[in-house]
C-alpha cells in the first residue's frame, strides 16, 4: 500500500517537474521573441522571488542565444551534406537502372 503512494507520488512529482519545465521554456522562448537576444533583465532587491525568476528565464535566454548562434552553422552544414548525399542516392541509383536495361 505504502509503496503504491509513494509510486503515485513520484508520478505526480515527475508531472509537476516535466510541466515546470515546459513552462520556463515556453518563458524563455516567449521573452526571446519579444525582447531579442540582447534582453537584459531589471533586478529588483526588494522583490527577490520576481527577480531570481527573471535572471534564470535571461539565462534561459543567453542559452537559446548561443544554441541559435551555434546551431546554424551547424545546420547549414548538415543540409549541404544531406543534399550531396541525395545527388548521390540518385546518380547511383540512375546508374544502375540504365545499366539494367
Amino acid at each position: 500500500m505504502v509503496a503504491g503512494v509513494l509510486q503515485l507520488l513520484g508520478g505526480f512529482l515527475k508531472l509537476a517537474l516535466l510541466a515546470g519545465a515546459v513552462l520556463y521554456f515556453g518563458l524563455v522562448l516567449t521573452s526571446y521573441f519579444a525582447n531579442g537576444p540582447q534582453h537584459r533583465p531589471q533586478v529588483n532587491w526588494h522583490d527577490k522571488a520576481h527577480s531570481a525568476e527573471l535572471l534564470a528565464v535571461w539565462l534561459g535566454v543567453g542559452a537559446l542565444a548561443l544554441a541559435v548562434r551555434v546551431g546554424t552553422p551547424i545546420y547549414g552544414m548538415l543540409s549541404e551534406a544531406s543534399a550531396d548525399v541525395g545527388e548521390w542516392f540518385l546518380a547511383r541509383t540512375t546508374r544502375e537502372a540504365s545499366s539494367e536495361k
